[in-house]
């Protein structure tokens, strides 16, 4: 790394009489062919799109499945550099599906925050292991299925490591951590990060060569560095190395090309812009399980959103109105505007069966079970199965992970089976006794429709809204 550090040095001094529109210039046309200024050029072009970007007191994370054999050299290059050194352990899975990939790239988000409160300002992320089972699997992904969407990609991959490290690129982006990708495992994981979120991860991100041979040829057949040198990544070439030599060698640049912009005054603001920008094309829309809402994507339409909420929440046949429907994330997390104004359907729905059953058949019972029933039967049993599954879980659950665990498995329990049957009871009580205390006869009259049909509405509502509180603030 100070050999690394002493090289970029020396070029620097050599261009002492370079002027600072030139060095500009050159920066906005990726220096041409001068060589290492190339390197640095890139590296501020990213830099300049990140105001405040420190890349100070860095920590090397390491993602693994294998926590006691693939670790132990990158502790010692850590050691040996004087940097912080954090290992992830993610549970080695033979089968990869959603469930499982978003739990891993939790995982990730939670390691980058953990290492957040120790203050440190740039990462090294290495992945561990890459064996030839999933080099072949990334060959065969990233060449031959591009243009898919990226979640389906990730799962494909069969890795939780990458998926962990997929959601600390994401996680370190949102807080403008300068990020070191090294090994194949990693650099995977940043190319379907930046699919996953370009403009998330559009301020840097940088990726080093320190690969194994077999991992290094690889890359250079799937094509890795034309993926990589793209307007949201930087690709910086640096002699196959141990996994970790090579993404500290990088933050030796990073160091001195922060130095660099720092010396030079250059303006922050318009930001440089790399050239070559990929062709604007209009993107088609995406139809894979879950895509993600970015900026540079123009918004769905409206009724999509709406009809994506419908869909959602009810078991209303939305997509006979537009047959490519589905719960894809970019057009899902819209809707949940729509949430509350679901609640009044199905709380208006519910409402016209209550009173409906109290007229024709002037019982209070009757009429409060016909409401729930129409209630139940619009939603698709969504929200009781939800009130199952947390029974389940906290009942039978003693740990965070196996109350995670029991959630997610959709068998019925014994404290689930409890648990709804006390709260539907709970609820036709309650229906029950508004009912009767403000109704005398069989005749509907005017508080039942203001009183128990506003209430049941009301409620219907403030549950939806409360899931929206829920995403905001938990």
């Amino acid at each position: 790394m100070i050999d690394s550090s002493r090289t970029v040095t020396k070029t620097l001094n050599d261009m002492a009489g370079f002027e600072a529109s030139e060095l500009r210039r050159a920066a906005a046309s990726r220096f041409g062919g001068i060589g290492i200024l190339e390197d640095i050029g890139l590296q501020l072009c990213a830099l300049q799109e990140t105001p405040e970007v420190r890349v100070d007191s860095p920590v090397v994370v390491v993602f693994s499945d294998d926590q006691d054999n693939a670790t132990n050299a990158v502790r010692v290059v850590a050691a040996a550099s004087q940097v912080s050194y954090h290992a992830v352990q993610v549970v080695k899975t033979d089968a990869l599906d959603m469930e499982q990939c978003l739990h891993a790239m939790h995982q990730g988000r939670d390691a980058i925050k953990k290492t957040l409160l120790d203050n440190h300002h740039a990462m090294v992320i290495v992945g561990l292991p890459a064996s030839p089972d999933f080099a072949a699997t990334a060959a065969s992904l990233l060449s031959t299925k591009s243009g898919q969407d990226p979640m389906t990609l990730l799962v494909a991959t069969h890795s939780p490591v990458v998926a962990a490290i997929c959601g600390a690129v994401v996680e370190a982006a949102a807080h403008k951590i300068p990020v070191v990708l090294d090994g194949l495992a990693a650099i995977v994981a940043g190319v379907l990060a930046a699919q996953l979120a370009p403009h998330a991860t559009r301020h840097v991100l940088f990726a080093a060569n320190s690969q194994p041979p077999h991992e290094s040829q690889l890359q250079d057949t799937v094509g890795f560095s034309s993926q990589l040198r793209r307007p949201s990544i930087t690709h910086i070439a640096v002699p196959h190395l141990p996994c970790g030599v090579g993404g500290l060698h990088v933050l030796a640049l990073l160091r001195t090309a922060s130095l660099l912009m720092s010396s030079l005054s250059l303006p922050k603001h318009p930001p440089i812009k790399p050239i070559d920008p990929p062709p604007a094309t209009a993107p088609s829309t995406p139809s894979g399980p879950s895509s993600v809402v970015d900026g540079l994507l123009p918004p769905p339409p409206e009724l999509r959103i709406f009809l994506t909420s419908v869909m959602f929440l009810t078991r209303l046949p939305a997509y006979m109105i537009i047959p490519d429907l589905d719960h894809n994330v970019r057009e899902l997390v819209p809707s949940f505007c729509y949430f509350p104004c679901i609640g009044w359907a199905v709380g208006a729905f519910a409402a016209v069966w209550l009173v409906g059953g109290r007229v024709l058949f002037g019982s209070t019972p009757v009429a409060v079970i016909l409401s729930t029933f129409a209630s139940v039967w619009l939603t698709g049993c969504f929200h009781e199965d939800g009130v199952a599954d947390t029974f389940d879980s906290f009942g039978g659950g003693w740990s965070k992970d196996d109350i995670l665990r029991i959630m997610k498995d959709s068998r019925l329990g014994t404290y689930g089976c409890m648990g709804l049957l006390l709260m539907t009871a709970l609820k036709l009580a309650v229906l029950a006794h508004l009912v009767d205390t403000t109704t005398t006869s069989t005749v509907v009259d005017p508080p039942l429709f203001s009183i128990v049909s506003g209430t049941l509405v009301a409620g219907h509502v403030l549950g939806r809204y409360s899931s929206l509180f829920i995403l905001q603030f938990y």
